[in-house]
């Protein structure tokens, strides 16, 4: 097998495994779903992922691998501080409703069953993320009265990662936008945004390039 085809097939069996992990989670799912979905045997399998776990672990590194690259280009582009906050949870948003790697990524960092995975520690990176950017946007955007960086960080992550997960259960994601439109529009005047709704739609619009 050439390497372009070997890389191919690898892709292939991860976007199924995400399939199947995202629909029935990872204690339900098999390496004989995951091959059917692609109308091949079990053993078909092996010669790239060897087990369960490994595919679980691989669509839980591909999910998390693709943030920071995000992060860096919103930056780049001169999105800094509380707005490149914004813009980044309308691209994750956007992703977890479009993109099943995304939404199995989460899934599987959420499930109980993966006890026997070495999956990375689920929020600590995204904490760490938002903190850095609140922290660049001092003194521009005080933070609530009485809350640091490092807390406030927690509370949006915290609140966005339920957003994700009840949009997720009650509509597919398919009104996670709205979702997110309202969450910041709770959140922004405790930064002493004067106008949230047109940062939000601003912002939101803007988010479809990345």
């Amino acid at each position: 097998m050439t390497q372009a085809r070997a890389l191919a097939r690898r892709e292939e069996i991860v976007h199924a495994a995400a399939s199947e992990f995202d629909e029935v989670g990872y204690a339900a799912a098999s390496l004989s779903s995951i091959a059917g979905r692609l109308g091949r045997t079990k053993g078909a399998l092996g010669y790239h992922f060897s087990s369960k776990s490994s595919l679980a672990l691989e669509v839980v590194s591909l999910q998390y691998g693709q943030w920071e690259a995000i992060a860096d280009r919103i930056r780049a582009d001169g999105y800094s501080g509380l707005d490149a906050i914004v813009m980044l949870s309308f691209v994750v948003a956007g992703r977890f409703r479009d993109d099943v790697l995304v939404r199995a990524g989460i899934r599987l960092q959420h499930d109980a069953g993966l006890n026997d995975v070495d999956l990375p520690v689920p929020f600590v990176g995204w904490i760490a993320l938002v903190r850095t950017l609140l922290t660049e946007s001092a003194p521009d955007v005080p933070l609530p009265h009485g809350v640091d960086a490092e807390s406030a960080a927690e509370v949006l992550v915290e609140a966005f990662t339920g957003l994700q997960q009840v949009a997720h259960r009650l509509t597919r994601a398919s009104d996670i936008d709205e979702r997110v439109d309202r969450y910041w529009l709770m959140f922004l005047p405790a930064f002493g945004v004067s106008d949230p709704r047109d940062m939000v739609r601003t912002l939101r619009r803007s988010s479809t390039t990345y």
